[in-house]
């Protein structure tokens, strides 16, 4: 496996987002940038940036619609930045505080809605902006965004990522005290409040249908929920894999429930994790490496296959491909490496 290596980013990646086709994928990074690659070949295209603008501070995150028509954009420095896919800037909305996390909801042909949350920050013009997760409604013929919904009571500490729940019924958020809160997308209440992990949790993804979720924490396990019934009895943990590194990321492959035309069982059962040492900490432990390879779990048996070297810095993001025939870390170094599976992992029944 011969990994296609990206030196567009000067500082620290923070997310790689793919479209829902797969053909492209965005990331973004504490430099301020944000790149559209395309998959195949790999090449960037171009990046996003507020027209006139010097370059603005960290981008926590990105998303894109599943028409691939628009991309918002979570600044550090508290605007919430909507672009067309094709890079216009759209609008720009001071949502204010330090801006960690935004996603377009999930409903199909109706994504209209973007969920965010911010760290608490003050300013001389907004005064103390509390810790929030908060719901905008946004208008793309008109460019109008207008706040739908602010939660800053229930917060237990700051959030560092939320996420729509199935059916864009629920608002799923992660601290960094290892609780995962949901709250109800429409009212706003706080629905059910779990002690998910026993240090920070880094990262929370989903499957497509958003059945599955799965976690990942500082104290070195990813855990495997449930979602059916979320807002009635909260999410049902259903696996924990073991790691021996504090984890950044991990994500689901996306043929986990795979079958061919024939309806025979092509399924891979695997979850992906990455993370490494932090560097502040790397004089304070004993082992020789930091430990900065991505690792691949069975997604029943728990068990570890295999690990994917590449970064000399912690992995912050991981992305499968669509299709799920590879996968793309971004790491602290500022590489994004981009990794095609051999056939070898497709044929082979150890992998399995």
């Amino acid at each position: 496996m011969h990994p296609y290596l990206l030196h567009m980013h000067e500082r620290p990646l923070t997310l790689v987002k793919f479209n829902y086709d797969g053909d492209f994928f965005i990331t973004c990074a504490k430099d301020g940038d944000v790149c559209l690659i395309r998959t195949d070949p790999v090449e960037r295209v171009g990046t996003y940036s507020p027209k006139g603008d010097a370059k603005t501070g960290a981008v926590y995150a990105v998303d894109i619609t599943h028409d691939s028509k628009y991309v918002v954009t979570a600044n550090s420095d508290g605007l919430l930045v909507f672009y067309t896919f094709d890079g216009q800037l759209l609008k720009k909305v001071n949502h204010g505080g330090v801006l960690k996390y935004a996603e377009f909801n999930q409903k199909w042909g109706e994504q209209n809605m973007v969920v965010t949350c911010n760290d608490k920050f003050k300013t001389a013009a907004d005064g103390l902006v509390p810790n929030r997760v908060m719901v905008w409604k946004w208008d793309a013929d008109t460019g109008d965004c207008t706040k739908k919904l602010c939660i800053d009571q229930d917060l237990p500490m700051k959030a560092t990522k939320v996420k729509w729940g199935p059916f864009d019924e629920t608002l799923i958020s992660i601290f960094e005290e290892g609780t995962l809160a949901i709250f109800d997308a429409n009212r706003g209440d706080q629905l059910h409040l779990i002690q998910a992990h026993k240090g920070p949790i880094t990262s929370l993804n989903f499957t497509d249908d958003r059945s599955l979720m799965v976690t990942c924490s500082k104290d070195n396990t990813a855990k495997l929920w449930a979602m059916d019934g979320v807002a009635e009895s909260g999410p049902e943990q259903v696996k924990e894999y073991k790691s021996d590194r504090p984890l950044n990321d991990v994500v689901i492959s996306p043929l986990y429930n795979s079958v061919d035309e024939n309806g025979a069982d092509k399924s891979k059962m695997h979850v992906l994790m990455a993370g490494g040492q932090d560097a502040k900490d790397v004089t304070t432990t004993a082992s020789a490496s930091g430990k900065f390879e991505a690792q691949l779990f069975h997604m029943v048996y728990e068990d570890e296959i295999g690990t994917i070297k590449g970064h000399f810095g912690p992995v912050n993001a991981l992305a499968f491909f669509r299709q799920g025939t590879g996968f793309v870390t971004g790491g602290e170094d500022g590489y994004v490496r981009v990794h095609n599976l051999d056939p070898d992992y497709f044929s082979n029944k150890k992998f399995d």
